[in-house]
């Protein structure tokens, strides 16, 4: 289908930015366990989303001073300067963990503030299984050969002996960084929309409807298993796999297969909504075989069906958080603080999930707890099955 300007604008913006995450963020994951260990990566990443939950709720004032398309800009621009940092720092990184998570936070806050109001505001309401089918399914195809050119690049300074893995992550970080300046000047001009009408008093005492409820449900618990699980599995893949261009070249056929299930989940999800059960238990059973196997064998097996299966998931996921917020029948500055309140449920949990896997890795071998972890992660993608599944009897509002 024909996509508007804003749209096109949005998907631009978005693919950009996922190419630049594709080509160099699984390394700073292994980096920093490489220069330390998974307790350090770990309390990265709870820094970083304490940090993103923060400036993203603080939007709600920030929004009344500067424009979204300004939280965007400076969030690429402050993406630009963590990468930097990590090339100027080099194996000392692992010392300023707690700023280098402040600024990545900072980034990924502002962000995702600005990003996902634009997209609420002037993405078609009609098409939206569509848009958001299409976006993926250009993120992953552009990003497809990201992390394999990551790979290579570390790699290739290892195999030629040009200063080692060392210089190859830095030639890395530097790469990106030089990318996201120019992302800065390439991102078009956004369109300007009004002040938020917002007091974070609404997100305590607004009336929360049904279907509002368990969209909130879903976001606690798809909070509590997709970035802690996406780090955990990062590093058993780079275990088992040995290398750097190995975990490249795996991230490269999950894109792939990505980018080919988002496209088919369009056409699916829009004749027949029931399909996003094809993300639940392809995300379960994928999950599920790799716990078991944590080989070769599991890593294939893994990222072929997660490829595949998770957008039926996420698509679904992202198209009726907006299908609940246009229920709402008031302008969109008066609802301002339902998107911080998904963000909260969202974001809260992702906090929970890091602060209980570090404290559970200090009680014995971390590596073998993390795999131990893996257990508990298939029932998590089920509950989201089963809350679409009530939310979706309880209203007809949501076909599509």
């Amino acid at each position: 289908m024909a996509f508007n300007r804003e749209e096109k604008n949005l998907m631009f913006i978005q693919a950009l930015s996922y190419f630049s995450a594709a080509l160099a963020g699984i390394f700073v994951t292994v980096y920093f366990f490489s220069h330390s260990d998974l307790k350090t990566t770990i309390f990265y990443n709870l820094i970083l989303y304490i940090t993103l939950l923060f400036f993203y709720v603080a939007s709600g004032w920030t929004l009344r001073i500067v424009s979204s398309a300004f939280l965007i800009r400076i969030s690429l621009f402050s993406s630009a300067l963590f990468y930097l940092a990590l090339f100027l720092l080099k194996e000392q990184s692992v010392k300023f963990i707690i700023p280098l998570g402040l600024l990545s936070g900072f980034s990924a806050g502002n962000y995702w503030a600005g990003f996902n109001l634009n997209q609420y505001l002037f993405t078609n309401k009609e098409n939206r299984v569509e848009y958001f089918g299409s976006v993926t399914g250009i993120i992953n195809f552009l990003s497809a050969f990201a992390p394999f050119i990551g790979g290579a690049i570390i790699s290739l300074f290892i195999s030629f002996n040009m200063f080692g893995r060392e210089a190859g992550y830095s030639f890395l970080f530097l790469l990106v960084f030089i990318l996201l300046i120019i992302m800065v000047f390439l991102v078009g001009k956004l369109p300007s929309h009004e002040i938020p009408n917002f007091s974070y008093r609404h997100i305590i005492f607004h009336k929360r409807s049904r279907n509002w409820i368990l969209l909130l449900w879903q976001q606690i618990f798809l909070g509590l298993y997709d970035t802690s699980s996406g780090l955990v599995i990062g590093i058993l893949f780079f275990l088992i796999l040995k290398n750097e261009f190995n975990l490249g070249g795996t991230q490269t056929i999950a894109y792939v297969l990505g980018a080919l299930g988002s496209i088919i989940s369009i056409k699916i999800l829009n004749k027949n909504k029931n399909f996003y059960w094809v993300g639940s238990l392809g995300l379960a059973i994928g999950i599920g075989l790799f716990a078991l196997l944590k080989n070769w064998y599991g890593i294939i097996l893994y990222i072929i069906v997660t490829g595949f299966c998770a957008p039926f998931l996420n698509n679904w996921l992202s198209n009726i958080y907006f299908k609940t917020m246009d229920e709402i029948d008031t302008h969109w500055t008066e609802k301002y603080h339902l998107m911080l309140e998904r963000d909260i449920a969202l974001g809260i949990p992702r906090i929970l999930s890091f602060l209980f896997l570090f404290i559970f890795v200090q009680f014995g071998d971390q590596i073998k707890l993390a795999q131990f972890w893996l257990y508990f992660l298939p029932f998590f993608p089920l509950i989201l099955g089963l809350l679409l599944n009530k939310m979706s009897y309880e209203s007809k509002k949501f076909l599509v």
